[in-house]
């Protein structure tokens, strides 16, 4: 059932934009949602959608889980139609995806994932915005999992990508960059999306898989000074979208996760006014701040959708105090589940489920690695256990954006505390010690336009 949507469509606004080409040309632009309006906005990012055209459920294809991260991607369609299931129940605005939208860059999934979008948009109203992410465009490490086998399949090029997800931001953007798959997007006439394509695919296919580290060229750095002309001209705020970290957001994982040259892109998007950008890539939930002369610059990274705690963020926009509020959710599986007649008891207990998952997965690399390590040699087994599980609560919090108080009262991280020196032992003492933040809320008083 379409959802009819409060706000009223303006009449065809004429503006002149420029091309990429830096060519004078008219674009017509219809803003969704009037100058005085509210606007919502649900932020997901690393989705890593899996098509179940690609994988059986045969060894090679929990070899792959096995040796991952947490990702479900068993549970890839669920997840997409959980999804669904809460954007139908919150009514946002819009919607943004930041990146890595598929599991490695299969044609078949993004196809697919394209199909879970439109039906996304034509049940709720709600508007998709997506970008690339590192994983997305010309991957080697594009397969399918049958039996005991992985198989390559066909990736897309970025003009395919374009194509695909055309209707999901590409064909109602304002600009568009020529250098990159970045655009200007206008979900109302207040609050406008600068999606930045951070992602480097050109030299995957010598590398032989998709390049971690993330950029914004020279020219896309002009042309972001366009967009916020464009966007002061019209007394517009962005919220800058990009996949990688503008921000470092962990002691532990810095290189190939913050943009390179980030000084450059936080001063493009000082200038131009830019005070939140939402980010992903990293996988956990954290937000880094800079501040100079008075002014601060928020990077919100969020937790992956697609790994424990499958959670998103909620971002509101007040016309009438000027701010910006940001929140996080769980994915509502459970819910999804019990509505849609679901007897998978995964599905129907899928927060404890994937939880467990994690930490065991987490766990169980850590057992391994103490096992072989003549410095624990003297600890039990019931002792290197417990130092195991440890690391899983550790990775598990640190995912989840949570502190680590109750960790550190277990009896695994005295040991650890009382442990030879290793690298594994300064992991989880300097994970423990890291201060508790409030990662799941940010108000932002935006500055005049």
């Amino acid at each position: 059932m379409i959802t009819i949507r409060k706000y009223a469509i303006l009449p065809l606004l004429l503006l002149m934009l420029s091309s990429c080409s830096g060519q004078e040309a008219q674009q017509e632009l219809q803003y969704r949602i009037q100058s005085g309006h509210d606007l919502s906005i649900l932020a997901t990012t690393d989705t890593h959608y899996l098509s179940q055209s690609l994988r059986d459920l045969g060894p090679a294809f929990h070899q792959f889980l096995a040796a991952g991260d947490g990702k479900q991607l068993g549970y890839s369609n669920e997840m997409l139609e959980a999804l669904g299931y809460d954007i139908g129940i919150r009514k946002p605005d819009a919607v943004i995806i930041s990146g890595d939208l598929s599991n490695n860059g299969e044609e078949a999934s993004h196809k697919d994932l394209a199909g879970h979008l439109s039906k996304i948009e034509r049940e709720t109203g709600t508007r998709v915005y997506v970008i690339p992410g590192n994983h997305d465009i010309r991957n080697p490490w594009a397969r399918k999992f049958q039996n005991k086998r992985q198989n390559a399949t066909d990736s897309v090029n970025a003009k395919e990508f374009r194509k695909i997800y055309g209707s999901f931001g590409y064909q109602e953007a304002l600009l568009t960059d020529e250098d990159s798959l970045s655009y200007l997007a206008a979900p109302s006439e207040e609050l406008w999306l600068l999606m930045l394509d951070t992602a480097q695919y050109g030299n995957n296919t010598a590398l032989g898989h998709p390049q971690l580290e993330g950029r914004v060229s020279a020219h896309t750095l002009e042309w972001i000074d366009r967009c916020g002309e464009l966007a002061a001209a019209k007394g517009a705020h962005i919220v800058a979208v990009m996949h990688h970290s503008l921000m470092d957001h962990s002691d532990f994982i810095q290189e190939g996760f913050t943009v390179d040259d980030n000084e450059q892109v936080i001063a493009a998007l000082r200038r131009n006014g830019i005070q939140i950008t939402l980010s992903g890539h990293i996988h956990i939930q954290d937000i880094s701040e800079y501040q100079e002369g008075g002014n601060r610059i928020y990077d919100i990274a969020g937790s992956a959708l697609s790994v424990f705690p499958h959670q998103y963020g909620l971002l509101s926009y007040s016309s009438a105090r000027q701010t910006l509020d940001y929140s996080t959710a769980r994915l509502g599986m459970e819910p999804w589940a019990a509505a849609t007649g679901q007897t998978d008891p995964n599905l129907l207990g899928f927060s404890a489920y994937s939880e467990a998952s994690f930490r065991k997965r987490s766990a169980s690399r850590s057992l391994a690695r103490l096992a072989e390590d003549p410095a624990y040699a003297d600890y039990t087994e019931s002792e290197l256990r417990e130092m195991a599980d440890v690391v899983g609560l550790l990775n598990e919090n640190y995912f989840a954006g949570t502190g680590n108080a109750a960790v550190i009262a277990t009896e695994g991280y005295r040991l650890w505390h009382k442990a030879p020196a290793s690298g594994m032992r300064s992991y989880v003492l300097g994970m423990a010690a890291q201060e508790p933040e409030n990662n799941h809320r940010l108000h932002v008083q935006l500055q005049e336009r």
